[in-house]
């Protein structure tokens, strides 16, 4: 009688509430928080369909650290949601392509995420995150999820550019990227003919794409390909 010697792997299980031609995209759209975590009912890999297209979504910590670290050179980044990313991003580290430029451009911003460097900035993380804590009304209830969004965002905002960033535009990257990444999920699970329709919601996503930009854009930079014509040529010429 012969005993295998290896165990056979499970099949990877499908979540349900896929429709027919649009897969599961319509809740990736529509509640994708939700619908990400329930996906750990169902197993530590669990297969989703974007529209005709199989992905999977890995729910398991350990596991998640060897598709992103341990064995990182094995998963190859890209698919629609990078491209959809690209779009505000930019050619930025969550989007540019595994290689030697992705490994110049980690090395050359590696210093600002290290821990010495965010720990000089953990006091002002902290006191924003109390201060937005203490103006919350006793006795009212709350949407956590809407909070927690906020409070990440505003920590987020403060070990990225520091305690520079008025109180104004602070707001607008707080209001600005939740409804951007809604929009980025959206143009993910939709095919690429339809994102590039002139359709209200593309339209929107665009205008808050570009404000984003706007913010993050220098003051004093002027936009590309226009010369600032407000400083006199060299030579005092005309």
């Amino acid at each position: 009688m012969h005993t295998p010697t290896t165990a056979p792997s499970a099949p990877t299980p499908t979540a349900p509430g896929s429709l027919p031609l649009i897969g599961h995209a319509h809740r990736l759209a529509r509640d994708p928080l939700p619908f990400i975590t329930s996906l750990r009912e169902h197993g530590s890999v669990v297969r989703i369909r974007i529209g005709p297209t199989p992905a999977y979504v890995v729910t398991d910590p350990a596991l998640t650290r060897r598709v992103l670290v341990t064995d990182a050179a094995h998963f190859a980044k890209g698919g629609k949601i990078i491209d959809a990313l690209r779009v505000f991003f930019g050619d930025g580290l969550a989007t540019v392509a595994d290689g030697d430029t992705h490994l110049r451009n980690r090395r050359l911003m590696q210093p600002m995420f290290n821990k010495a460097h965010i720990a000089t900035r953990g006091p002002a993380m902290i006191d924003r995150v109390r201060g937005m804590v203490a103006a919350w009304p006793e006795g009212v209830p709350r949407d956590v999820y809407a909070d927690m969004n906020d409070i990440t965002l505003a920590a987020f905002l403060i070990a990225l550019f520091g305690t520079d960033l008025p109180d104004r535009l602070q707001s607008e990257f707080t209001s600005l990227m939740p409804e951007i990444m809604k929009g980025t999920i959206r143009q993910t699970v939709l095919p690429s003919w339809v994102a590039r329709l002139p359709l209200p919601a593309n339209r929107a996503h665009a205008e808050r794409v570009e404000r984003l930009r706007a913010l993050i854009r220098p003051d004093h930079q002027p936009p590309r390909g226009r010369r600032d014509r407000s400083r006199p040529r060299e030579g005092g010429g005309p």
